[in-house]
């Protein structure tokens, strides 16, 4: 029986799920096998992306990325790492945003930087 990408993403997470960083490799690799077995290696990156989604569900964000001016304290690094269990996450740094944050978790973009308030100000400007 052939499974949909879902199915084999939720028993995917479901088979790595508390396991250690070696078993979950090992999970992964025994899914690209099986995969391939089946001829169906082209089936990989929608199988990848069902993880995510399946991820998302169950445990919230899956990655986080941070865009600021300045590397980000080890205290705040702390603190984001708290909040945000289990997911990844990618720190950028970028002088143009001038202060603030972008934060990017999976596909929503909150911008609090000054740079997008900026450019949201001269938006409103040029249509006014």
């Amino acid at each position: 029986m052939k499974n949909n990408d879902k199915q084999l993403a939720e028993a995917f997470v479901s088979a790595v799920e508390g396991k250690s960083e070696k078993d979950v490799a090992q999970a992964a690799a025994d899914l690209v096998t099986l995969l391939a077995q089946r001829n169906e290696t082209h089936r990989m990156r929608g199988v990848v992306d069902a993880i995510d989604a399946v991820w998302s569900e169950r445990y919230g964000a899956a990655t986080i990325t941070v865009e600021i001016a300045h590397p980000l304290s080890s205290t705040v690094k702390k603190k984001l790492e708290t909040v945000a269990q289990g997911a990844e996450i990618r720190e950028t740094v970028d002088p143009s945003i001038i202060g603030g944050a972008k934060l990017r978790i999976d596909e929503r973009i909150i911008d609090g930087s000054v740079k997008g308030h900026l450019e949201q100000l001269e938006k409103a400007l040029q249509t006014a």
